[in-house]
């Protein structure tokens, strides 16, 4: 009797406490409703339902999950940060494969350039590393890109890598719009961005690396 009293409490408990849960802590009616969610094509479910499989080995079911949600992927968004840490490491994801997706994705998504250039960035093993790919995406950029504008950075100076002058433009460009979104910050939306807030010493610092790449 207490024992089933116990499994109905944890079980209302587990529904109750929904928001409070994560990838790494459902369970109960929480993890049976993001694996249907998942299993019904809910791309940030299957992305979820994947990192709770990943504290399971041996792993392949997550990556699975990941797999399908990567494939099913139709806004920025969807795009997650986890392809570019299994790129050339993990099956499916081999770094032509992953370019290709995003690739897709960015032609009714333009917010997806972000994921472009960061992918682009990737260290190796994974192949799909070019700072003239890289330099292509900055002025496709339609938000203030100051993390990964400091990884690029980091490359250049690591890479002796010469940027042209159209590349200093469009990084200039990109930090007006930093300058604009810290004096207006953008409203919330649904879009790709970068996962820290942009402080008033990323900009001074980025303009200092700028203009240490001068020629």
């Amino acid at each position: 009797m207490l024992v089933g009293a116990w499994t109905a409490w944890w079980w209302i408990d587990s529904a109750v406490t929904c928001d409070q849960q994560d990838e790494y802590s459902y369970h109960g009616f929480c993890l049976m409703e993001l694996q249907r969610r998942a299993e019904s094509g809910d791309n940030p479910a299957q992305w979820a339902y994947g990192n709770y499989l990943a504290g399971i080995p041996p792993f392949d079911q997550a990556y699975d999950w990941h797999l399908k949600a990567m494939h099913g992927a139709r806004i920025g968004l969807e795009l997650r940060r986890s392809m570019d840490a299994y790129c050339d490491k993990v099956p499916g994801f081999d770094a032509r494969t992953v370019e290709s997706v995003m690739q897709r994705v960015v032609r009714t998504s333009p917010d997806a350039h972000l994921r472009l250039f960061q992918l682009y960035l990737s260290p190796p093993p994974c192949s799909a590393f070019s700072l003239d790919q890289a330099s292509a995406q900055i002025p496709l950029l339609t938000q203030c890109a100051h993390l990964t504008l400091a990884e690029y950075f980091r490359a250049v100076e690591r890479e002796r890598y010469t940027l042209s002058a159209a590349t200093r433009a469009a990084i200039r460009g990109n930090l007006d719009r930093c300058e604009n979104e810290l004096a207006h910050p953008p409203p919330e939306a649904p879009t790709v961005r970068e996962f820290m807030p942009l402080q008033p010493n990323d900009i001074e610092a980025l303009r200092r690396s700028l203009d240490k790449t001068a020629p």
